[in-house]
């Protein structure tokens, strides 16, 4: 993530905050929108879990040994810009179920995943813990729907990618999904 200067550490944060807030506004506003259950519930948890996240950054941020990771502007800047153009998503035409969960998970296996992740390890905290507890809805919900196969192509597709930078075995998450796409799902 380090091209150029370096932002600050105060930069590095506060951005990162931010994104994790704005997701929970989105996710807030996806709830309004759904008229199904399942994702009323669904856009709920996940706006909860993006508070929890930047309630997270708030105390880490308050630690004076964190040494936040180091992120050039260039990158972060970069990083903010794509965030944005996946929450822009959302203005470019009618919110449907699909199109809500396609940016919903766009929106949860960007960069901005790699960001918080970098500050939590720099914060000694498992980046991981509670991953299964915040995803696990949107795979249920994904799984579940009859016309999600391309939401359902890309999430398998960004587990994947968290499964190589991870270089850990099959997550339960992985596990559900592969036997969805092999059922035809």
């Amino acid at each position: 993530m380090n091209q150029g200067p370096s932002a600050t550490p105060e930069e590095v944060l506060g951005t990162c905050l931010r994104l994790e807030l704005e997701a929970a506004a989105l996710y807030k506003r996806f709830q309004g929108a759904a008229t199904e259950i399942a994702l009323i519930e669904l856009w709920e948890t996940m706006s909860r879990a993006e508070i929890r996240h930047a309630h997270l950054i708030e105390q880490l941020a308050s630690r004076r040994e964190l040494m936040v990771p180091a992120v050039s502007r260039a990158a972060l800047t970069a990083l903010v810009e794509r965030a944005d153009a996946i929450r822009a998503q959302a203005d470019a035409g009618p919110l449907t179920p699909d199109r809500m969960l396609s940016i919903t998970t766009a929106l949860e296996f960007s960069e901005m995943d790699d960001l918080l992740t970098a500050i939590c390890q720099a914060g000694g905290i498992s980046p991981d813990h509670g991953r299964v507890d915040h995803l696990g809805p949107l795979v249920q919900v994904v799984l579940a729907r009859e016309d999600g196969d391309s939401v359902l192509s890309h999430l398998l597709a960004a587990m994947l990618r968290l499964r190589r930078r991870a270089g850990t075995r099959a997550t339960v998450l992985e596990a559900d999904a592969a036997g969805a796409a092999a059922r035809g799902h």
